[in-house]
């Protein structure tokens, strides 16, 4: 298998084992030296036991339901996968690196996309960095300019 194509399935399993929250294939999915960065709060998390401890004590637990019915695909090169809990995957990039489009329900009910910037390096992932954004409506002001391709569900 190309490791191209390992990369991606590494991504997809790392991704289904969040959401079954599977703390030892996420273990062996992640390298050594494991960081995830979250720029919009200034965070770092450095190291695995840090990450499990995160998702551990994740108020109001992880696992959450999403709605398939709003999923759409796009894309020509793009590889696309199925979570139980999220509803689709694009696992995207070239050599080491790779971006997840994932989107997710939260536990208070709220719809967010998540994107993940992700590096491999010796088959694991080394580092991570994942961005959160809430769907919300398009402003007002802004209609007449725009085509609303896929209603928002806040």
């Amino acid at each position: 298998m190309p490791a191209e194509d390992r990369d991606s399935d590494l991504i997809a399993r790392y991704v289904r084992a969040l959401h079954d929250g599977d703390f030892e294939t996420i273990a062996r999915c992640q390298h050594p030296d494991f960081q995830e960065d979250y720029p919009q709060s200034g965070e770092r998390i450095v190291g695995r036991a840090n990450f499990r401890s995160i998702l551990e004590n994740y108020p109001g637990g992880l696992l959450g339901e999403a709605d398939a019915s709003e999923d759409r695909v796009i894309g020509g090169e793009d590889r696309w996968m199925m979570s139980p809990t999220f509803t689709m995957i694009r696992v995207s990039g070239t050599g080491d690196s790779r971006t997840a489009i994932v989107k997710l329900l939260y536990p208070d009910g709220s719809a967010w996309y998540m994107v993940a910037i992700v590096e491999v390096r010796d088959g694991l992932i080394a580092r991570a960095t994942t961005f959160f954004a809430p769907i919300f409506e398009p402003p007002e002001w802004r209609r007449e300019w725009i085509e609303l391709v896929e209603p928002p569900t806040a």
